[in-house]
């Protein structure tokens, strides 16, 4: 193979780079990524009128109760609530594969549940913060 020969097979190697570095990313922006869903924590009161734009995710399909299915990353996650002793609740939650002993793995986008009671700080922890 002569200089010139050699320089255009350069060139045609770094044409075919440059055209596949461009299809990787556009792959990366249109395949949903492996990313973990986050578990936002919100109050009960707030799932009725909540912004779902606010964490990156767009109702799929709602019913009387309000959204049942939401979408966040390219993934779809379901409306659940307990009927049992765990309280009241709302989370949106899907299926992410088995575990070793065969149990289904779920993770959640985000849950709705009743703000819990605050407790007062003890006395000793108050004069601790207030004398640094």
């Amino acid at each position: 193979m002569n200089q010139e020969q050699w320089q255009q097979w350069l060139e045609i190697q770094q044409r075919q780079t440059t055209a596949l570095e461009r299809i990787a990313t556009s792959l990366e922006r249109l395949a949903p990524t492996n990313q973990q869903a986050p578990n936002y924590q919100k109050t009960l009161d707030e799932f009725r009128g909540f912004d779902w734009s606010k964490i990156g995710a767009i109702v799929v399909q709602s019913d009387p109760s309000g959204a049942a299915i939401v979408e966040w990353s390219g993934q779809q996650f379901t409306r659940r609530s307990p009927t049992n002793k765990f309280g009241e609740a709302i989370w949106f939650s899907r299926s992410v594969g088995k575990d070793d002993d065969g149990n289904t793995r779920y993770e959640r986008l985000i849950t709705f549940k009743k703000a819990g009671e605050v407790e007062p700080i003890p006395e000793r922890v108050n004069r601790a913060i207030s004398h640094p």
